[in-house]
């Protein structure tokens, strides 16, 4: 036998067959961005030592434990690279500097590849002089000293979504009409409705054959009358009886369970007055040993269960983030997980009476035509920055045909040595049954002024101001939100709320380049509700003027303000706004705090809280604490107002391991 020699060069690469414990960073391994280098070994990802507080108790023997903690981890990496020549070993260490080097990195290994530590680049070994090929290591430095799963594990509180309906189907034929019975081949069936004067009918018939005496069948429908106080009789033939029930002008839920030990049949029907229809939609035969209600959709209530089964397959408690979007108004929205709680709304609000939907009056900027253009009866400003000479005129630039333009003034008008500019005045159109104004009611605002980026110029004397206002049906400014940039000396902008003519709130933000934001004005009877989601991330204040508790909202503004002949920004304009009218009863109650279609999303790792994409700690109970999810399998609890729909939550979470 001979010995094996390898004749061919080693070239630093064996076709991408990275070695086993190879350092993936920031989705890319250095073996692959940097030729001639390999990892040897790593060290510091097995056993993590405890930090113990410890305490001597007077003479006895021994030391008592206060508490053991966690502490952070170093993780050590050796490594090989060689190069050809000089100027290629230099450049392979300046590349390495550059990947190693920032605040954190996300950093997985290649026997690993489904877990990432959150890492710093921390220190070095020397590196052996006077040769282009050399073995040394670095070390990353593990604050959290936890590896973290790169895959998410996701789980809601839709029990039913991927559940097919179980129905005991017959021996084919399909339902005819509303008298007789026939056998149909599937009991799954969108409506049936009962014409008025009939004195009874059969919807649908199910023949089956079934010996066990354990076996429970459940026959479930859900029934509305289109009149309140309709009665019916629901019969299911072969049972041990009937049953009478009262519907409502609600879908509700009805079940039968049924012991069947031969062949039999089973239909339902009813037998009513002359009120008007009776609707039964999804009748279902389920086999099974308990009972259980009709398989309902997303839009029925009985959709989301109050409970989530959250698993963490790591080795410690992980934050998780909650996502939840409601379903129907609601008051508050209640979280629990393994004794931690956490809780955002009002638990004593009332319902009152039902909501309707509320309606878009404005659904997107109007075109120029649409508005009044500089009305003086209208203030357009605050009266503590003077009164504003409307003038000039404005256009949707560049192009006024694309939602990409801004609408922006094209003329101030001559210099007043004071505040001047063109506004734009809008009365707000009957909502579908006719009714002008709106008590309670939201309205959006898109705009930005400044330079917008450090490319651009930006003069620190350019002054502009862009204010939306609110009026009530004697051109009363209610309230308003302005962006302004008013000084001449510094790169300053401010976001400003008033309401009733007093300034409430006001942010001020110093050598800040321009900004871009949207914001709103909400009005729910006397609660005023002033959010703006600019570089802060989005805040949300709310204040009380019980003098406008029934006033309706008539009139908006958009006012665009030059200071005498100062320069202005170099990005000036009005992006997009809209308006939407609510709906609530007549004796006045507040909305509820939680509309339908509400998103609340709780980042329990930042211990962030947002509603809507608005950061809000308005009604965050004082002794919320952000959700830890410990290993194995532990329960979210949800609770909402006891009058409200479930919403539909969703939880995430990345496991970690010591």
């Amino acid at each position: 036998m001979y010995d094996f020699r390898e004749t061919t060069p080693f070239t630093g690469s064996d076709d991408n067959q990275r070695p086993a414990e190879a350092m993936l960073i920031d989705g890319q391994y250095i073996e692959d961005l940097i030729p001639g280098y390999s990892t040897l070994q790593v060290s510091g990802r097995e056993l993590l030592s405890q930090s113990i507080e410890k305490q001597t108790i007077g003479k006895s023997d021994g030391e008592f434990i206060q508490y053991a903690r966690n502490p952070s981890r170093e993780i050590v990496v050796g490594y090989r690279l060689a190069a050809a020549d000089n100027l290629s070993f230099r450049q392979a260490f300046y590349k390495l500097n550059s990947i190693l080097h920032g605040d954190s990195h996300q950093v997985s290994f290649n026997d690993d590849p489904s877990k990432y530590w959150i890492a710093t680049f921390s220190d070095i070994d020397d590196v052996p002089k006077g040769r282009n090929a050399i073995t040394s290591s670095f070390t990353l430095f593990v604050p959290d000293g936890i590896a973290h799963s790169v895959a998410a594990q996701t789980a809601d509180n839709m029990p039913y979504k991927d559940v097919p309906v179980n129905l005991v189907t017959g021996s084919g034929g399909t339902f005819t009409g509303w008298s007789g019975y026939t056998s149909i081949a599937s009991w799954f069936v969108d409506a049936m409705a009962f014409a008025p004067n009939a004195s009874s009918a059969v919807l649908a018939a199910q023949s089956f054959t079934d010996n066990s005496s354990s076996t429970v069948y459940t026959f479930s429908f859900l029934a509305k009358a289109d009149t309140a106080g309709d009665k019916a009789h629901c019969e299911l033939f072969g049972s041990v009886g009937a049953s009478n029930f009262t519907l409502t002008t609600s879908w509700q839920a009805f079940t039968a369970k049924l012991t069947y030990t031969t062949a039999r049949r089973v239909y339902v029907g009813a037998t009513k007055g002359n009120k008007g229809s009776i609707y039964i939609a999804r009748p279902k035969l389920e086999i099974g040993t308990t009972a259980s209600p009709c398989s309902p959709n997303p839009a029925d209530p009985e959709y989301y269960t109050d409970t989530i089964t959250v698993t963490n397959s790591g080795t410690v408690p992980v934050p998780v983030k909650v996502t939840s979007q409601f379903s129907s108004d609601d008051g508050f929205l209640g979280l629990a997980l393994n004794g931690r709680y956490y809780q955002v709304g009002n638990t004593k609000e009332v319902n009152g009476i039902t909501y309707d939907d509320s309606q878009m009056l404005v659904k997107t900027r109007p075109t120029i035509d649409k508005y009044i253009l500089n009305d003086s009866s209208f203030a357009v400003i605050p009266a503590d920055q003077g009164v504003m000479t409307q003038t000039g005129s404005v256009a949707i630039y560049p192009d006024s045909s694309t939602s990409l333009g801004i609408t922006t003034p094209s003329d101030f008008g001559p210099n007043n040595n004071g505040p001047h500019g063109p506004s734009l005045i809008y009365q707000l159109p009957a909502d579908s049954n006719g009714a002008l104004g709106a008590v309670n009611c939201i309205l959006r605002m898109n705009a930005g002024l400044g330079a917008l980026s450090t490319n651009l110029p930006s003069d620190t004397r350019q002054v502009g101001q862009i204010c939306m206002t609110i009026y009530d049906a004697n051109k009363n400014a209610m309230a308003r939100i302005l962006y302004s940039d008013m000084s001449q000396t510094t790169s300053d902008f401010t976001v400003r709320f008033d309401l009733n003519g007093t300034k409430v709130h006001e942010e001020d933000f110093s050598n800040t380049p321009g900004f871009t934001g949207h914001c709103y004005i909400r009005k729910s009877g006397s609660q005023f509700i002033f959010a703006w989601g600019g570089e802060a991330g989005g805040a949300a204040q709310t204040y009380t003027c019980e003098e406008f508790a029934d006033t309706k909202v008539m009139y908006v503004s958009f006012n665009f303000l030059q200071w005498a002949d100062v320069p202005l920004p170099h990005y000036f304009g009005l992006v997009e706004w809209n308006f939407e009218k609510d709906y609530v009863d007549l004796y006045k109650d507040l909305p509820n705090y939680f509309k339908a279609g509400d998103i609340v999303t709780l980042d329990s790792s930042t211990n962030l809280l947002t509603i809507n994409q608005y950061t809000d700690w308005d009604r965050v109970d004082i002794g919320s604490q952000p959700l830890l999810a410990p290993p194995g399998q532990s329960t979210l609890g949800i609770v909402v107002s006891p009058w409200a729909n479930l919403p539909a939550v969703s939880t995430e979470l990345r496991e970690g391991w010591l």
